[in-house]
């Protein structure tokens, strides 16, 4: 993981690579420093390492370098020791440490896993302790690109109405009640309503930041690559999927949309319909797609909420199938895996890693990140399941199956409030299926890179706001709550069943070779060894399966479901079963960051509750087994790998 050999280094914290310089500074002083430094050109330090992802190969648009940071290797080693105790420095008092004191030194921010080395650690929010958070956009022209994508250069670049920023204030507002979309497509004067605010947005000036294009390139200039970071002078890219930003992003992103449509229609009170896809109760309707985005005409007043590219094949009153593999015919076994899906989706993750994602700060690069089941589940499954590859006519499944087009379709809108509400369910959750003691707390991220990241986007009076992720976790607060749903209850209490099938013996594991290809439309199986931390602190830390640098394909979905200790499983095995775990899945991202080549990612899925449901016990061996669902081509994958979060 590190191949580096230092006495004083300078630390790139987002990846955890050391590099040597001849100076120190306290982690104060730096702290200090670190501000004054933007301001001013840096030279590049030197001893560069080569291996080094988070800083380019030249220098960037910005005329400087990164700002340093310089740490003794003592200091490296006390900070090593806070929060990881498991790290022993076999090399104390020694002033020419090994490599493995750098290793040891960075392992808490970096992650150490339990795979082929046999190795493992567990993750904290804190690791470091020093600032790093995202800083918002710069939205003049110079800091962005357009989207390089093969069908069309798509310019994302939103309105720059040369104003300077306002940070965002809380504001006295009438409480704005999130309800059902499948019950609102029955209030005929809410649909008009609603429709209406697209027909007054759409009919703004492209260049007006609150118009129905600059709404929807908001989300293809900061999911797809179109801004740098501010300050930084590799030319990285602003990403706000694959991480812990996803979530608090998005949120922001509706809070925006829904305060221009109710201002347009001169309705403080309006508020998103909820696309509650996860409702399994026949009659609903919640999951179908919602009655008010079909083809339809309200009066003389075109549809403006069907006025996308959609699969007709799945218009109501066709069931959501979040089961990504099989067409089952039965629509119970339907319903039975959609609420087994949903389960595994939210109720099993517990730690806010392995729920809304990997951290993500400031000169990180999204190869650095990962995402959490928020994102990778049922967010990704919906996108895809909505757009249209019929006759393939449309690419890349437009305009929902695809980062570059998504938000021009308004159902995105109704979709991510469901998104979003479930972030609200999870933190409400009072059960712990997955860690020893079964009595671990949901909580959101307490890491201050987490709570001082920045965002920006333009409210209804066009004026740009900076809000901070800490402004973001709290409905009430944003003056918007959602209706309670007793659906929920379905997939939160449900029942998983015995697969029938005997678990592998250690000969039958032994035999599964190391395969680092998932191969389309074959199930493929490949050992995982599970060393759990001794002593365990306190039997609170979540088992977590880490499918590793997964090469996503940039012009397909990616689905496939994931079992343990199950060998038979194939397309049509039910969700329902214990062995069943979680799956992964992702949508296009042809053009993103202007990449010409396959972007990987590492998938995370928890595996406390089919650990213990299923009996295994500690270290003990397993299979892991992925089928394939939607996949046009072969996915190379680094391999797989146990996380204590």
């Amino acid at each position: 993981m590190f191949d580096v050999k230092v006495t004083v280094g300078y630390v790139d914290l987002s990846l955890g690579h050391v590099f040597e310089s001849g100076h120190q500074m306290s982690l104060v002083t730096w702290q200090i420093e670190r501000a004054k430094e933007m301001a001013r050109p840096r030279a590049r330090p030197s001893g560069l390492n080569s291996s080094s992802a988070a800083i380019g190969r030249r220098r960037g648009r910005h005329g400087h370098s990164p700002s340093r940071l310089v740490l003794s290797v003592s200091q490296l080693k006390a900070t090593a020791r806070t929060g990881a105790e498991a790290c022993e420095d076999s090399t104390e008092g020694d002033d020419g440490e090994d490599d493995a004191t750098i290793q040891q030194a960075l392992i808490h921010r970096r992650q150490l896993l339990c795979g082929a080395t046999g190795t493992f650690s567990y993750l904290t929010s804190a690791g470091f302790g020093i600032a790093a958070p995202v800083p918002p956009p710069n939205l003049s022209t110079k800091y962005c690109e357009a989207i390089p994508d093969e069908q069309s250069c798509e310019n994302c670049c939103l309105p720059d109405l040369l104003k300077a920023p306002i940070d965002f204030k809380f504001e006295d507002l009438p409480m704005r009640i999130r309800k059902p979309a499948h019950i609102l497509s029955k209030d005929e004067e809410y649909v008009k309503k609603y429709n209406q605010a697209y027909v007054l947005m759409k009919g703004l000036d492209p260049d007006d930041p609150r118009s129905f294009k600059a709404q929807w390139h908001i989300h293809c200039a900061f999911c797809m690559g179109a801004y740098f970071e501010p300050n930084n002078p590799n030319d990285i890219k602003l990403q706000y999927h694959y991480s812990w930003a996803f979530a608090p992003w998005h949120r922001m992103y509706l809070y925006f949309h829904e305060r221009i449509l109710g201002d347009l229609i001169g309705d403080k009170s309006f508020a998103l319909p909820v696309w509650n896809w996860d409702n399994q109760q026949e009659g609903d309707g919640g999951n179908q797609m919602p009655w008010m985005f079909a083809p339809l005409n309200f009066g003389a007043t075109p549809s403006e909420l069907s006025n996308a590219i959609r699969n007709p094949e799945h218009f109501p009153p066709q069931v959501v199938r979040l089961d990504p593999c099989c067409y089952y015919e039965d629509m119970g076994i339907v319903y039975d895996s959609n609420l087994a899906f949903m389960h595994r989706a939210v109720v099993s993750s517990v730690s806010s890693t392995n729920f809304l994602g990997k951290p993500y700060r400031a000169g990180q690069t999204e190869d650095t990140n990962g995402p959490g089941s928020i994102e990778e589940n049922g967010h990704n499954i919906i996108h895809s399941w909505t757009g249209s590859n019929y006759l393939k006519i449309h690419p890349n499944n437009s305009d929902m199956g695809t980062f570059l087009f998504t938000a021009k379709d308004p159902i995105f809108y109704s979709h991510h409030a469901n998104v979003d509400r479930l972030w609200t369910v999870w933190k409400s959750l009072k059960i712990d299926p997955s860690t020893r003691r079964g009595s671990r707390k949901r909580e959101d991220p307490t890491d201050s890179d987490f709570l001082d990241t920045q965002f920006a986007f333009y409210n209804h009076k066009k004026e740009l706001v900076n809000v901070k992720i800490s402004q973001t976790l709290h409905t009430d607060r944003l003056c918007y709550k959602y209706e309670a749903l007793d659906s929920d209850q379905d997939w939160i209490n449900y029942k998983f069943k015995p697969s029938g099938y005997e678990k592998p013996s250690p000969g039958e594991i032994d035999k599964l070779g190391p395969d680092t290809v998932l191969k389309k439309g074959v199930s493929v199986s490949v050992p995982l060894s599970r060393i759990e931390p001794t002593p365990s602190p306190g039997d609170e830390l979540e088992e977590t399966l880490v499918i590793l640098g997964v090469q996503v394909p940039r012009h397909s979905v990616l689905h496939f479901k994931v079992y343990i200790n199950l060998l038979e499983a194939g397309v049509c095995t039910p969700l329902g079963v214990e062995n069943f775990v979680g799956v992964i899945a992702h949508i296009p991202h042809s053009g993103s960051h202007g990449k010409r080549h396959k972007r990987k990612v590492d998938f995370r899925i928890s595996i406390g509750a089919c650990v213990k449901a299923l009996g295994i016990e500690r270290n003990e061996r397993v299979s892991v087994t992925f089928v394939p669902g939607t996949l046009s081509e072969d996915v190379d994958f680094d391999g797989v790998a146990v996380e204590w979060n």
